[in-house]
């Protein structure tokens, strides 16, 4: 039986040339987009346009709107009337409040979980925290940031709590883009290989105390990166200046 022409023109113009329908477009802007917040390719405080962004990473304007409206939901873009949006900036009480939560929930973690990281466990502990990154590779960055959640995650499974397990890996899908800004500026692969050897020492000991003084230090230095790189980034500066200016407007 033949289709009716317009059932098969309804069919065809659903799909585009490369085979996608336009839900899938903006599903694809949508991850395309985010992931160049998390990894600050778009410098947060920045201002952005629809067009702008369609051009720069070759989406449809129509994916790259609806992709926009998501963002804006997810907090992670605002939008300027007139003007196009404000990628969501990084802020010290960013910093302060997101480290201050870690640390609570990452030291109750290593308590629990000294003593109780098997043999296994902890080789593989081991083989993830030897992972480096090139400073200013957004690529080798987010390697080494999947790895270092890896890292912390395992240490909270050991725990034996599911629940404080999903609010670090919660935690460090929140921090990705204050990593991203502070890993940009300098090399701290050595470091960060030295406190989780030293992490995986204590928890192999069964030792909570120095656990908790590894995971103390750890996130210390993290701050400390982070904040320097936020002081010392001019073009951040630049942008702050320009956004207080779109906000008057």
């Amino acid at each position: 039986m033949m289709q009716a022409p317009g059932m098969v023109a309804g069919n065809v113009s659903s799909i585009d040339r490369s085979g996608r329908r336009p839900g899938r477009q903006s599903d694809d802007a949508f991850d395309i987009l985010r992931q160049a917040i998390l990894r600050c390719e778009l410098t947060p405080g920045a201002l952005v346009s629809e067009a702008e962004l369609a051009a720069r990473f070759h989406l449809r304007r129509a994916a790259t709107r609806v992709a926009l409206e998501r963002l804006s939901m997810f907090r992670l873009l605002r939008p300027v009337p007139r003007r196009g949006y404000v990628v969501k900036p990084i802020t010290l009480r960013d910093v302060h409040d997101l480290f201050q939560l870690r640390t609570i929930v990452e030291i109750a973690a290593v308590r629990l979980a000294a003593g109780r990281v098997d043999e296994e466990g902890l080789r593989r502990l081991d083989r993830v925290c030897t992972a480096g990154y090139r400073p200013g590779d957004r690529a080798s960055e987010a390697e080494f940031l999947r790895a270092n959640s890896e890292f912390h995650t395992m240490v909270a499974a050991a725990s034996g709590n599911d629940r404080l397990v999903a609010m670090v890996a919660q935690l460090l899908a929140e921090m990705e883009r204050l990593f991203h800004f502070g890993l940009s500026q300098r090399d701290r692969t050595q470091e960060m290989q030295q406190e989780h050897q030293a992490l995986i020492d204590a928890l192999a000991r069964g030792d909570a105390d120095a656990a908790e003084r590894m995971t103390r230090e750890e996130l210390s230095s993290s701050k400390a990166m982070v904040i320097d790189a936020l002081i010392s980034s001019e073009s951040l500066l630049d942008v702050s200046i320009s956004r207080g200016d779109a906000q008057r407007d």
